[in-house]
């Protein structure tokens, strides 16, 4: 069999290599489009999904604007017909690339020059530079826009952030994250000088034209794919690096001990899942400080795997897992399928440099545990930064493992976790279940069961609300969460103490966000120290975070209150009818009287009062409709069980007119919840 090496050509590209080639004239530009073949799935990229990699691409740029930034790799196979480049692995991270460009050309802060770089990445020979094999709709959008650079939908609300033009709902959401990417957090300042909009954005538009890299590639025309990857699959499993952490921290230890710390890791990296419950009961659920050290592991470990050492696998050397040795902990289903029941706050690298957090402030207190990253790509890096003593010793790996494995045990007990049905990777609803009682003098169950309550509830819906409103991927709340349960004194069984900590940590975010500034300022709301002020209002540029944070006080007031008043005042719509709340993510902004005032009432489109927080498929399917039709359609989600928004709930709970008066009514309500929430903040709104 001849060498893989001989089968294909691998260049680096960035967008600028692929439009003009390397500047040594060894690496041919790219004229052919990309081909994305029938049998790729389509665009499937979550708002997460481009949100993280926006974010990365941004710290990369702001912390080393000269070193260039990998984003992955692509494999393509030139046809032998036209040249076109079938994108065989590599579809998802180019269609984004695709969809940033398509946000830049019509950005405003843009010099023209980057603007025409931008669209000549978009296109190769006068047409698109992505294809679509028989996705004649999607291939048509792509043409359509560049006709003009523009959408041209016909919408009377159409605008250079319309998205009226493409017919994937996935790529409408990634669009519209980067949208708001490039519109909010572009603007944050670079080391050493003082930003405007059009810098930052320039700044980060000419990072990621020239820096942000893929490796390309190219499989020879004679090449049978098939077979190809037949050959590539053969040759092992890819390593991740938790993987490489794990050997690293092993190495060394006594055979024993290396078995033991082994299944304690393997039992964290199923991050999925819950570990098991006799394991947790014996542990202590992650309770006691002083509960998990070797002896104790020991004793677990051969309860757990008997004598005859059922995980052979756990204490495989680095060499063994880069022979693809490596131990499965997801479960499968008979047909190969996995089946994933439960959905974590973050993955397992993630986890790991929380804890890494956490065990650093546990080792020097005085530490501030903001040095260290959460960026998973950073994962190694950060463990050889941070790790006082160094990967030798030890000692110092199997305390980091009882940390890893005590924090495992307590975001099992004492966080949410999704609940996935079976067949959907989407987490439908998010719970703290347990073994544990949910009051101080009940008993434990022999099963886990969800954690309930007046203050279990508060403290599941504050910590979906934290999780939702925040990066999504690193989540970066988790952190304090998991040192305020760690700490000794840490009173586990007072509900209460853990609600009060999670208050506090989300009014620390809540100023971070305020940025030294006025609540009514933020939200663009009138200030009672300055009634005759003009207030118009910001519209979409409103954060994110006061709409979710909004939420939560509805739902405490209306649903989990005991004040009967509170109680009283939900609105009728929500009383119609059984309904659950559920925080969800939402990013956004609907205009309740639409932008392009069709039957609307309000004058003041972009005020706080005619706003609310939806998914991009809801405000799509909101659209230009006027309020009446929208109640419509908030009444029918109703019918199905999904309280789109509980802020939409008071106003389509009026009855009336949508008019300026109950606009700035229902504003004047909301902020009053908000402001009572926040006492540092100057009280009273005006209309």
């Amino acid at each position: 069999m001849p060498s893989l090496a001989h089968e294909l050509t691998a260049n680096k590209y960035s967008a600028e290599r692929i439009v003009n080639g390397g500047s040594d004239n060894n690496i041919p530009a790219l004229d052919k489009p990309f081909l994305i073949p029938i049998y790729q799935r389509l665009y499937t990229w979550e708002a997460q999904h481009v949100d993280c990699l926006l974010t990365d691409l941004w710290e990369a740029g702001q912390q080393q604007a000269a070193a260039e930034y990998f984003i992955g790799a692509v494999v393509v196979s030139p046809k032998p017909d036209d040249g076109s480049l079938e994108l065989i692995d590599g579809q998802q991270r180019m269609t984004t690339l695709w969809l940033i460009a398509s946000v830049l050309v019509n950005a405003c802060e843009l010099s023209d020059e980057s603007k025409q770089q931008w669209q000549a990445f978009m296109a190769v020979g006068g047409a698109p530079r992505l294809d679509f094999s028989g996705r004649e709709q999607d291939k048509a959008a792509l043409a359509g826009f560049m006709s003009g650079w523009q959408c041209g939908c016909g919408s009377p609300s159409c605008s250079a952030e319309c998205n009226g033009w493409l017919k994937n709902e996935a790529m409408i959401v990634a669009r519209r994250t980067i949208t708001n990417f490039i519109k909010k957090l572009a603007k944050q300042p670079q080391v050493g000088h003082e930003p405007t909009a059009a810098s930052e954005l320039q700044a980060f538009s000419g990072y990621l034209w020239s820096k942000a890299t893929f490796v390309i590639s190219q499989l020879h025309s004679k090449t049978d794919k098939n077979r190809f990857f037949d050959s590539m699959n053969s040759r092992g499993v890819q390593l991740e690096k938790h993987e490489i952490l794990k050997a690293r921290l092993l190495n060394g230890m006594p055979e024993s001990e290396r078995q033991v710390y082994a299944w304690a890791w393997d039992l964290c990296a199923d991050i999925n899942g819950y570990v098991k419950g006799s394991v947790q009961a014996d542990l202590g659920f992650g309770r006691g400080a002083n509960n998990i050290d070797t002896p104790r592991l020991s004793e677990v470990h051969a309860k757990t795997v008997g004598a005859k050492g059922a995980t052979e696998d756990s204490g495989l050397t680095l060499a063994a897992i880069l022979d693809g040795k490596g131990s499965k902990t997801n479960t499968a289903s008979a047909d190969g399928k996995v089946i994933v029941k439960h959905k974590s706050l973050v993955t397992f690298p993630v986890f790991l440099l929380h804890v890494l957090r956490v065990f650093s402030a546990e080792v020097s207190p005085s530490s501030a545990h903001e040095d260290v990253s959460v960026d998973h790509k950073k994962l190694i890096a950060e463990f050889d930064k941070h790790f006082r003593a160094g990967l030798k010793d030890k000692q110092q790996c199997k305390a980091f493992i009882h940390c890893l494995l005590r924090c495992r045990l307590l975001m099992d007990n004492f966080m949410i976790k999704g609940h996935v049905d079976e067949g959907s990777n989407a987490a439908v609803h998010w719970e703290i279940t347990s073994r544990l009682p949910s009051k101080p003098q009940g008993k434990q169950s022999k099963e886990r069961t969800p954690r309930t309550g007046p203050l279990w509830d508060s403290i599941s819906m504050l910590q979906s609300m934290m999780y939702f409103s925040q990066d999504l991927t690193r989540a970066p709340w988790l952190t304090q969460a998991l040192k305020d349960l760690y700490k000794p004194e840490a009173g586990l069984a007072d509900a209460g103490e853990m609600l009060k900590a999670l208050k506090q940590q989300d009014a620390h975010y809540a100023k971070t966000t305020l940025k030294d500034k006025a609540l009514h300022e933020v939200l663009g709301v009138a200030d009672q120290a300055k009634p005759a002020a003009p207030v118009s209002g910001i519209g979409t540029d409103t954060p994110n975070y006061w709409f979710y944070k909004l939420e939560y006080l509805l739902w405490e007031k209306w649903f989990n209150s005991e004040d009967s008043d509170d109680k009283a005042s939900k609105p009728a719509l929500l009383n119609s009818r059984p309904t659950i709340f559920r925080m969800r993510h939402v990013t956004s902004v609907e205009h309740v009287s639409p932008q392009s005032q069709k039957n609307g009432k309000i004058t003041q489109l972009d005020r706080f009062g005619n706003l609310a927080l939806l998914s991009v498929s809801e405000n799509s399917s909101y659209s230009d409709k006027d309020p009446i039709e929208k109640r419509g359609a908030f009444e029918a989600s109703l019918a199905r069980g999904i309280i789109q928004s509980l802020k939409l709930a008071d106003i389509f709970s009026s009855g009336g007119d949508w008019s300026d008066t109950a606009m700035e009514a229902h504003e004047v309500a909301m902020m009053t919840i908000l402001l009572a929430a926040h006492p540092e903040q100057p009280q009273g709104v005006v209309q």
